[in-house]
């Protein structure tokens, strides 16, 4: 069965490792791993968590620093679908500007003031997974912490699943309206 850890795991060193740290611990791996190269008196235990092959796979992905690149942006990604994001607090942060615009349109034709935004969901994928309108935004809207610009910011959840987004945005003034 194929691991199911990231090759930094595997190593047992974090993304922030220099290429020297990496290169320590897999070979580091390597001694604990490979049956010619312990020794019976050795205090070191058999590492019977990870094949040779996951080992050396993640050497050879971590060890190029194009490989490495890519492996990592690969990890985010994946990550991101699943949910979990880099920042702290577990939920991301997005601008309302990456978000469809459409402006609401009454049953007999005419345009109301009301502007609604969807979002495709980044883990389950439906189109209109994220919903907001101008009502919304000037209900929930709070101002962003630490900031003095005039950002706003809304806490939404997918209508399809779990996920939540922090949704970021500069309110109008009323003089750009008219």
């Amino acid at each position: 069965m194929k691991s199911r850890r990231t090759h930094y795991e595997i190593l047992n060193v974090t993304s922030q490792s220099t290429l020297l740290e990496i290169k320590q611990a897999y070979k580091e791996l390597l001694l604990n791993t490979h049956p010619d190269k312990i020794q019976s008196n050795n205090t070191h235990k058999i590492n019977k968590i990870h094949s040779l092959d996951d080992i050396k796979e993640a050497y050879r992905v971590l060890g190029d620093d194009k490989l490495r690149k890519q492996y990592d942006t690969e990890l985010l990604e994946d990550g991101k679908r699943k949910g979990i994001y880099k920042f702290g607090d577990g939920v991301d942060e997005v601008s309302l500007d990456t978000f469809e615009t459409v402006e609401h349109t009454h049953n007999d034709g005419t345009e109301s003031d009301i502007w609604h935004y969807y979002r495709k969901c980044p883990r389950c994928q439906v189109a209109d997974g994220f919903k907001l309108d101008d009502n919304l935004l000037e209900e929930f809207a709070v101002v962003c912490e630490n900031r003095d610009d005039g950002m706003y910011q809304v806490l939404i959840q997918c209508d399809s699943c779990s996920l939540w987004l922090k949704v970021q945005f500069f309110a109008a003034d009323e003089e750009e309206q008219d």
